[in-house]
C-alpha cells in the first residue's frame, strides 16, 4: 500500500495504492471521500498513477459529492443590495484580472487568449489548451497576493500544462511564498462570500 497526492488547482485528494488479486485496476471513492485505486498484485504502480491522473476531475467531483460539501457554501436568494454589491464586484474583476495577467504573462514570457470572470463552483481559474483564462470573481475579495497567486498558476500552464514538479517550480521561481497563499485559499476560500464582506452604504 502507498500514499498518494492529486492536486487538481488549490484542490488536494489523497489517494491509496492497493495491490489485490484482481486482475484489472480500479478506483473506487467511499463515503466520506476515501479514495482508493485497486491493482493487480504484479501491476504497475506507475501506471496506476497515470490512471488517477487522468481521472483527477472525475475523481475530484465524485470526493465532493461524497463528502456532501461545496467549494462555495450555499447562499439563500439574495437580496437587492446583495446583487447590487456582487455587481460591483464582479466589474472590479474585469477590470483588475487583466491587469495582473498582462504583467505576470510578460515576467513569464507566455501569451494567452481570452480573459473570462465566472462564477465557478469547484474552481478558483482555469487555462485552456488554448490559452484562454478563466477566473472566479470572489478572488477580487480575497488579498491581493492570493489572487496574484492564482493568476500566476494558472499563466504557469501555458509552459506545464499539469501539476509536475517542473509546474510548481516554475511557479515558485515566479511566487517564492506562493505555498503560503495556496494556504490561506484552502483555509479561507470558502469564506470568499459577499455576506463576510462589509456592505457598502447607499
Amino acid at each position: 500500500m502507498s500514499q498518494h497526492n492529486l492536486i487538481i488547482d488549490d484542490m488536494t485528494i489523497s489517494y491509496e495504492i492497493i495491490r489485490s488479486k484482481r486482475k484489472t485496476y480500479g478506483i473506487s471513492i467511499a463515503p466520506g471521500g476515501k479514495v482508493t485505486v485497486r491493482i493487480p498484485l504484479r501491476g504497475s504502480e506507475r501506471f496506476a498513477v497515470s490512471m488517477a491522473e487522468s481521472k483527477k476531475n472525475w475523481i475530484a467531483a465524485s470526493v465532493l459529492k461524497m463528502r456532501k460539501m461545496e467549494p462555495f457554501p450555499s447562499q439563500k436568494e439574495k437580496s437587492p443590495s446583495e446583487k447590487r454589491l456582487e455587481a460591483i464586484y464582479r466589474e472590479a474583476a474585469k477590470e483588475y484580472f487583466p491587469k495582473r495577467v498582462f504583467h505576470y504573462a510578460h515576467i513569464l514570457g507566455v501569451t494567452y487568449g481570452n480573459i473570462t470572470i465566472r462564477d465557478q463552483k469547484t474552481r478558483w481559474g482555469s487555462c485552456s489548451s488554448k490559452g484562454n483564462l478563466s477566473f472566479n470573481w470572489r478572488l477580487i475579495l480575497a488579498p491581493p497576493n492570493v489572487l496574484d497567486y492564482v493568476v500566476v498558476h494558472e499563466l504557469c500552464h501555458r509552459k506545464e500544462m499539469n501539476h509536475s514538479p517542473r509546474f510548481w517550480a516554475l511557479v515558485e521561481s515566479v511566487m517564492p511564498d506562493y505555498k503560503e497563499y495556496r494556504k490561506w485559499l484552502k483555509e479561507n476560500g470558502n469564506k470568499l462570500t459577499l455576506t463576510s464582506q462589509n456592505q457598502l452604504t447607499n
